[in-house]
Formats: C-alpha cells, structure tokens, sequence
C-alpha cells in the first residue's frame, strides 16, 4: 500500500496544508485526508434547533390593521408546520401596539398557546385578531418590552408563592422553587422570538439601541444569542399606503431576526421564513482561541443530497467529496460570502463568526472554522 503526500494552498493566505494518505484497507483506494501544521485551529459545530421556543407577538391594533390580522390568521400554518414537525416545545402569546391600554398583557383564551392547545390554528386565529380599537400611538417594541416585564413579575410571584409553600425543615425545597421552570411563558431555557406585524413605524419613546440592550439581556448575560425579533412591516417602497418600519428593520438585523412586508397578498412565504428563524438556528459561533483574523476560514458541511436550492447562498460549493460517499454523508462543503447582506463576519468584540442573512447554517449542518491562532500564521 502506498503512501503520499502533496501541498495544496490554503484559501485567503499564502501558506500550505500537508494533505497525506489515510490507512486503508486493500481493497480501497488510498484517500488524502488533511494534516493541519500544529499553529492551525478547527472549531467544529453541529448546527442544532431549539428544543423551546417562546415566541411573543405584537400585533398592532389600531384601524387598518383588519384585512392583515385575518392575512396572518389565514396562513398562520405555514409558521406552526415547522414547531410540529420538528416537536419543538412552544408557546405562543399576543399583545398589542398599544401601551396604554393593553401595557402588554396577553390576549386571547387561552393567552398561551401550548402544543397541547386544543386546535392550535383556531385558537391562534382567535387570539390574533386584536381589533382596530387601539391607540393610533403604535409603540411596538415598548410593548414587547412591557409585556416581557409583566411576566418576569408573574413568574416571580409563582417562585415566591412556591417558597411559602415549603416546609422551613426543607431548605431543598426552596432552591428547587429558585430554579422552577414550568412557567407558562418567558421560560428560564426557553429560546425567546419576538415578531412585530404593524403597518406603521414604531413610536416607542426610547432609541432602537436601548431596545436591543433590552432584549438581548432578557435571559441574562451571556445568553444574548436566545433572544431574536423579527418583524411584518410596511416596506421602505410603501406599496401598500404602509408606513415603512424602519426602526422594526434596524432592531432585526441587530438580534439576526427576519423582516416580511404587510403588503404581501399571503404572508405564507414570510411566515414560513419567520419560523425558520425562530426554531433558533445560530447565527453566531464562537471561536476557541484569539484568531489572527487574516486567515480565519468558514466551512459549511451538508450531506451530499443536499438539494441546490438549499445552497443558493453559497460563494462556492465543492461536491467532489461526495463521489466517494453515500448520500447523507456530510461531503458537501458550502463556503459562504465573507461579508455582506448574506455573508459571514468575524466580531473581534466577542471573538465569534457571524452569519448574516440566509447565509446562517442549516439545521444539523456542520460548521467548521478554521485558523491560525493570533500572532502566528504563514
């Protein structure tokens, strides 16, 4: 059996990847795998969905928001499709535009919508049809932010409650009720999923910044990647007498969430994006060490059948791999835009890659980033 060895060059620098002859058996043909010089990292990660999801909708109330709620209501199945089919544990809750009013409380029966509700689509039509009485003043992302704090408040109030209830012989008790989960909405590991459907721009009194900070804390420090908004909004063409929702865009693009147009005739196609986001397919993946930043690499790895329209946001993709392997073998390799609406990004600040737009990684997709560590390199 014969053993080689060959220099091939590394994508955006200069130097060389010793590729050598993996052992194999007689009968099979000798196959080069790569042999990375000792200063040269992979991280790896497998793309993996939310097992929870709490996703809060602010639904603007005020008078020509009646042909869009029954819009959403009509096609809500093409959201809650893909919950069901990936078994994903959600709740669903809906409030409104209007701070003075509602000050973010839930609307509907039941006000959280569980897999176990009964008719998930009827109960979700009901709830979502808010009406056209509220306030003009549509302030969507400080209702979002009330309502948020009114179930902290709620869930709170059930760890005290449950505290009184223990035996004070059992301090075990008390660090179970501290660590209680079973709420009924914002739940301690739940991923949580904003989504604003207005056709107005928002008139929350504070900045978008402040907003962000907000909603990027709600479930702790560090723990920033669990938050996600994401909008219906009119478009900047206002093609539809729609106010464009340019701060509902700028909040979303901020947190990695999607945006859709109010006009559409069906929001079928957006929803199905929104919920694609939701089931919280990351976005940000850090790095294990300091990177030298001019030679970081990004891979994508899928299974060889693979279909092309799944790859469409794809730099290049490199199926040779793939002659040699069964079908759902991970062989393919998708190299994504460095930079851009749907491209990659490296944030010195957290020491992670970022991926923008549709260029975030398929579920169950492998993700590999390569590099030398800072202060090393060819």
């Amino acid at each position: 059996m014969s053993k080689k060895s060959v220099m091939v060059a590394r994508g955006m620098s200069a130097s060389a990847v010793v590729l050598t002859t993996a052992l194999v058996s007689a009968c099979g043909p000798d196959r080069l795998v790569a042999t990375l010089p000792p200063d040269v990292r992979i991280d790896s990660y497998t793309q993996q969905a939310a097992s929870k999801i709490d996703v809060l909708w602010v639904v603007d109330n005020s008078g020509s928001m009646a042909p869009r709620q029954d819009n959403l209501a009509r096609n809500f199945s093409s959201f809650i499709d893909l919950f069901t089919r990936s078994s994903i544990d959600f709740r669903l809750g809906v409030t409104t535009t209007d701070i003075f009013r509602d000050k973010g409380a839930l609307k509907g029966n039941p006000r959280v919508i569980t897999p176990q509700t009964a008719n998930i689509a009827a109960a979700f039509s009901n709830n979502i049809k808010v009406g056209i009485t509220g306030s003009p003043y549509e302030a969507g992302l400080e209702a979002g932010r009330l309502a948020i704090e009114a179930q902290k408040e709620a869930n709170a109030l059930l760890i005290e409650q449950c505290k009184r209830s223990c035996p004070s012989n059992r301090p075990a008790c008390v660090t179970q009720c501290d660590e209680k989960k079973d709420f009924q909405f914002l739940r301690p590991d739940a991923f949580l999923y904003l989504i604003f459907v207005t056709d107005e721009e928002d008139e929350s009194r504070e900045d978008v910044r402040f907003y962000y900070r907000y909603y990027e804390t709600v479930k702790g420090i560090g723990n920033d990647g669990m938050v996600t908004t994401a909008a219906i909004m009119g478009p900047e063409s206002n093609s539809c007498g729609a106010v464009p929702g340019l701060r509902y865009k700028e909040l979303s693009e901020l947190t990695g969430g999607e945006v859709g147009s109010i006009c559409d005739a069906a929001f079928a196609g957006t929803l199905k994006k929104l919920a694609t986001n939701a089931v919280g397919l990351k976005r940000k993946f850090a790095l294990q060490e300091k990177p030298n930043v001019m030679t970081v690499e990004v891979r994508v790895k899928y299974p060889c059948n693979t279909p092309d329209a799944n790859l469409s946001k794809c730099d290049s993709v490199d199926k040779k791999a793939c002659m040699d392997m069964a079908p759902d073998s991970y062989g393919l390799v998708c190299k994504p835009p460095f930079k851009g609406t749907d491209g990659w990004d490296y944030e010195p600040a957290n020491n992670l890659v970022f991926f923008a737009g549709d260029s975030v990684p398929g579920l169950n997709a492998q993700v590999e980033l390569q590099y030398y560590e800072e202060g090393k390199g060819p």
